[in-house]
C-alpha cells in the first residue's frame, strides 16, 4: 500500500532529529523550510526541490532548524505495489544501506521534474471510489518511480557530510551484517577496541539512538519483512536474533505499537479488499 503525508506547518519542536525506522520505501520530497536530514549517520541539508530516497530498514530523521514553515511530501510504498516486471528496476535507485555501498540518495533542484504533480495526483487517487483506487494508483505510483529513475539518470547526486566518526560507522556497519549475532556491549568494546562507555555515547550523540536501540528497532523491522513474507513470527523471530517468542514479542509491540499477529489480520483484511 503507498499513502502520502504533506505537512506545511512550523514544526520547532523537531529541534534534534527525530529518528525512525519502517519496512517501506520512502520518497521524501522538501519544498520549504529550514531543515536537516540524517540516514544512517549522513547529513544532509534540505533545499528547495530536493529530493531523498530512502529504502526499508535504514535509519533515518528530520531536524527542523527554525520556526520556519516545514513544507514536505512523502510517498510510502512496498514493493508488491509495483508489478512483478518492473519492480527491481524502479527500485534500483534505492540503496539499502547507502552509507555502506557508497551510493548517494540526495538529489537537489528538481523543480523541472514537477514531483508535486504526482504527489498530487497520488492524493487525489485516494478520494477515488474503492473499486477504481487500486488500479490508478498502480500507475501513477509507477509512473512516479519511472521520473524518479529517469532524474537519476541525467542528474549528478549531491553527496552528504558524514556525522558519526570511522568507529560508529564500523560498529553500524558490522551490526547490519550481523543482525542475528547474541551483540552486547561488552563484546563490541572487545571487538572494536574501545571503551563501551564512551562508545554507547559517542553512538548516542551520532546516530541519535544507543547500540542497543538501533539493533532492536534493525531487528524488529525486518522481521516484520519476514512476516510479510509468510514467516511465522517464531521463525522470523529467529532469523533476527531473538532467542524466545516472549521476548520478541514484547519488543515487536514496543516498536511497532501492535503485536506480530496484526501483520496476518491486516493481510487477510487487505485480500478481502481484492476480491
Amino acid at each position: 500500500m503507498n499513502y502520502i503525508q504533506t505537512s506545511h506547518e512550523p514544526l520547532a519542536q523537531y529541534a534534534q532529529y527525530q529518528h525512525h525506522f519502517h519496512s517501506n520505501y520512502e520518497v521524501y520530497y522538501f519544498l520549504d523550510g529550514d531543515a536537516d536530514y540524517m540516514v544512517e549517520g549522513t547529513e544532509y541539508h534540505l533545499t528547495p526541490h530536493s529530493l531523498l530516497l530512502l529504502a526499508p530498514n535504514v535509519l533515518h530523521g528530520v531536524r527542523v532548524n527554525t520556526d520556519a514553515d516545514y513544507v514536505r511530501c512523502c510517498l510510502y510504498f512496498d514493493p508488491e505495489d509495483i508489478s512483478a516486471e518492473r519492480r527491481m528496476f524502479l527500485c534500483s535507485c534505492f540503496p539499502a544501506h547507502p552509507r555502506f555501498s557508497g551510493q548517494v540518495i540526495f538529489y537537489e533542484n528538481l523543480k523541472e521534474y514537477h514531483f508535486e504533480m504526482f504527489f498530487d495526483i497520488l492524493q487525489r487517487v485516494d478520494s477515488l471510489r474503492e473499486e477504481d483506487r487500486s488500479q490508478y494508483r498502480a500507475i501513477y505510483l509507477e509512473a512516479f518511480l519511472a521520473q524518479i529513475h529517469l532524474m537519476c539518470q541525467e542528474r549528478f547526486p549531491t553527496a552528504g557530510v558524514s556525522g558519526a566518526s570511522p568507529v560508529v560507522l564500523e560498529i553500524m556497519k558490522y551490526l547490519n551484517s550481523h543482525l542475528a549475532g547474541a551483540h552486547t556491549l561488552d563484546a563490541l568494546s572487545e571487538r572494536f577496541h574501545i571503551s563501551k562507555y564512551y562508545m554507547n555515547r559517542a553512538f548516542k550523540q551520532q546516530i541519535g539512538t544507543t547500540i542497543i536501540d538501533y539493533l532492536l528497532f534493525k531487528r524488529i523491522v525486518v522481521a516484520k519483512q519476514y512476516l510479510l513474507n509468510g514467516d511465522t513470527a517464531m521463525d522470523a523471530a529467529l532469523k533476527v536474533g531473538f532467542g524466545d517468542y516472549s521476548s520478541f514479542y514484547r519488543a515487536y509491540k514496543r516498536v511497532m505499537g501492535e503485536p506480530p499477529s496484526a501483520i496476518k489480520k491486516d493481510s487477510l483484511e487487505n485480500a478481502e479488499k481484492m476480491r
